[in-house]
């Protein structure tokens, strides 16, 4: 015990920049997919219908994905250190907007700033993983950092749906403003002003052209897109009220069952970045994981059970399955230039939540389209979350015309 307390300190003063930016991730992964919980909530006290349940939560996505790769220029161009202060106090801000709202205008508005902060969380992780970190250590890295994401979301997941029952979501919501303010203090404090680039790098728009024109940037995107979705539009949003309805149960167990898939994705972000680096062929694992997951969810819906620990068992899988789409940023890093690389991830980024926005009011929409009174039955479910294993089926499609693992990557 004596011996592992300064190796702690020791692994924490080695690691305090990597430490610093996976926290602002935790931070944006507990408010991005802990949304469903609270969600479901809010659809009971405002009353409102599924669709503007899934407007009010794709609109995180929708300013997300606009701004990620302006994003991505700003990282390869501008002071790290700012851009991540800055924008987790804007985080913090829209948490306390959100918590503070009674009506859907102010919701709307604290998820906007909310999402607005939380787009500049992921790049700048991975710019300072490049910045700090061989590059070929890269997969294992940010797979690691994806772990811990979805550990944070799987606790707070779990912690939230015993909060509602006996506080209420607003407190959550407020704690994670504060939460917010002490991840701003400690990047200004510990990121270091890295100093710019001495080479001339690209103008922006050419950088960005070149980055456009190159079609495996596009399908390498819309594979991650298709694939998210299953995390996204289904762990975050509409599982639990899914859940709560297939197994008759309350918001408390719904959330706890869901909280094993993403535990079970916590475990399959870093398995497929080990496999990556040790594999010489990562081709395969985008197939097989895209469309065991498929298969997993397909079960997950359409399985005649009301068995809770059948069900978090299959959720749990479903996880173990859906992590390949971590190895998408690899392949961004690989198609980049130098002094693009950020710009890349940001372009992915871009397409990797794309979907949402688009799935979550979509699979509401087809529910409201099914059942006009509100008071939805399980095939409105079924026949509405279909969408999901059907954009997995697509995304393993897409995987012959992405690019092969190089020798020594």
């Amino acid at each position: 015990m004596i011996k592992i307390i300064p190796l702690f300190f020791n692994f924490i003063s080695n690691h305090r920049i990597w430490l610093v930016g996976v926290s602002f991730v935790l931070f944006q992964f507990c408010l991005q997919l802990s949304s469903g919980v609270i969600i479901s909530t809010i659809m009971h006290e405002l009353k409102t219908t599924a669709l503007m349940a899934g407007l009010l939560s794709a609109s995180f996505y929708i300013v997300y994905t606009a701004l990620q790769i302006p994003i991505g220029m700003l990282f390869d161009r501008k002071n790290t250190k700012r851009l991540l202060t800055y924008n987790v106090l804007l985080c913090s801000i829209g948490c306390f907007v959100f918590s503070a709202s009674t009506g859907l205008v102010g919701l709307f508005l604290g998820r906007v700033i909310i999402g607005t902060g939380s787009a500049f969380a992921f790049i700048g992780l991975s710019h300072l993983l490049r910045q700090h970190y061989p590059l070929r250590k890269f997969a294992l890295i940010i797979g690691i950092s994806e772990t811990l994401g979805f550990i944070a979301t799987t606790i707070s997941i779990l912690v939230i749906g015993s909060l509602i029952l006996i506080w209420g979501w607003r407190s959550f919501i407020n704690v994670a403003g504060g939460i917010g303010l002490l991840i701003s203090f400690l990047c200004w404090q510990f990121i270091p002003n890295k100093p710019q680039p001495q080479h001339p790098i690209k103008k922006a728009s050419q950088a960005l052209f070149c980055i456009l024109a190159n079609k495996q940037n596009w399908i390498n995107g819309f594979f991650v897109g298709l694939c998210f979705i299953v995390v996204t539009a289904f762990g975050s949003l509409w599982s639990v009220p899914f859940l709560q309805l297939k197994l008759q149960c309350n918001v408390e167990i719904a959330s706890n069952i869901t909280a094993l898939f993403f535990l079970g994705t916590a475990v399959s972000c870093p398995l497929f970045g080990w496999l990556s680096m040790h594999l010489n062929k990562r081709r395969p694992l985008l197939r097989g994981s895209s469309l065991s997951t498929a298969l997993l969810m397909l079960v997950i819906l359409y399985l005649p059970t009301e068995k809770q620990w059948v069900m978090g068992t299959f959720m749990f899988l479903m996880g173990a399955c859906c992590g390949a789409y971590m190895l998408t940023y690899t392949i961004a890093n690989e198609l980049a230039d130098k002094d693009s690389l950020s710009t890349n991830t940001g372009f992915t980024n871009t397409l990797a939540v794309i979907t949402t926005p688009l799935l979550q009011p979509l699979i509401g929409w087809i529910m409201d389209l099914s059942n006009k009174t509100g008071h939805y039955q399980i095939i409105d479910y079924q026949i509405a979350l279909l969408t999901i294993p059907c954009s997995l089926v697509l995304a393993s499609l897409l995987v012959p015309y992405l690019p092969e693992k190089k020798p020594n990557h």
